[in-house]
């Protein structure tokens, strides 16, 4: 099946608009030779964050799913995902389409498809180290500030990195500014969106036993702790900010720019609730995206 196959059948329409109303807004608007990889290396993430995440299995089975999915994508072969009840709407349907998804990613250029690889491969790592270092009983804290940033830069960072290989590789003229120096701008920027769907997740993480804060424990040193993540979140999105202006097209631009508005909104959020506001989970509406999306037009352009 061919990338654009793909992309006919549902997979940039129907499941990522289900799976992630905000990637899907960038990625429509994106250029056309740079939708395949980042479609397909986007939904094989999301798949095995659906592994990893699905708690009524085991830890030890999800590990073993993990490494199966991380195989299949690597080698090829079919991957059966249990029957997991709860399941949100696009992540099932995402998980009963997986080997179209990988099906699509064979069919991308050979050196897309190392990238889309590594990368799935280095998040699955991060995915294992998780369900490994919150394994135990009660709360479970991470206990250095490295650990946090190591983590972040597993599951997402890296992701910034994977977007700038496939768009020097794609666009001759992807950016004004040195592939090395975008690169890191693109790091920080996945560390960052990653550093903020985890404060923005806190008290529910409490609940289920783990803290990513280091060092916090009490409501009021996580309060505390919070803003100190929330100044370090600001800082890679100031880079994101860098990392936009740098790129010569519109269009990536535009997709480029979005998810680190909706972040700045809720940052902005999160920065004024109070704990029980928090515990409601803080959220930025749909309109309020759409308003961002033509701020983001004016902005690209």
């Amino acid at each position: 099946m061919s990338g654009g196959v793909a992309m006919k059948a549902g997979l940039s329409t129907k499941v990522l608009k289900d799976v992630s109303r905000s990637f899907y807004l960038s990625l429509r608007f994106l250029p056309e030779g740079f939708r395949a990889p980042t479609s397909v290396g986007y939904l094989l993430a999301r798949a095995s964050d659906t592994i990893a995440d699905a708690g009524e299995l085991g830890v030890g089975e999800r590990r073993e799913l993990l490494g199966r999915f991380v195989e299949v994508v690597n080698c090829g072969g079919r991957f059966e995902m249990p029957e997991v009840e709860g399941l949100p709407e696009g992540e099932r349907v995402l998980m009963a389409r997986i080997d179209e998804c990988v099906g699509a990613l064979g069919a991308l250029p050979e050196w897309q498809q190392e990238s889309v690889r590594k990368v799935v491969g280095i998040i699955t790592e991060g995915q294992m180290w998780d369900l490994d270092r919150f394994e135990g009983e009660g709360v479970v804290g991470l206990k250095s500030d490295e650990e946090l940033r190591h983590y972040t830069y597993q599951v997402a960072g890296c992701v910034g990195e994977f977007w700038t290989e496939i768009g020097f590789g794609v666009e001759g003229d992807f950016a004004q500014e040195s592939r090395e120096e975008m690169m890191a701008w693109g790091q920080a920027y996945g560390r960052s969106l990653q550093l903020i769907n985890i404060l923005r997740d806190v008290p529910e993480d409490l609940e289920n036993g783990r803290c990513y804060l280091p060092g916090a424990e009490s409501r009021e040193e996580l309060m505390r702790e919070r803003q100190r993540w929330i100044a370090e979140a600001r800082a890679g999105l100031d880079d994101a900010d860098r990392y936009a202006k740098a790129l010569n097209g519109k269009r990536m631009r535009f997709g480029t720019v979005l998810p680190a508005m909706i972040g700045r909104k809720t940052l902005d959020r999160l920065e004024k609730s109070d704990w029980k506001e928090w515990e409601a989970r803080v959220k930025v509406t749909r309109k309020e995206v759409y308003g961002m999306m033509w701020r983001a037009v004016r902005l690209s352009l």
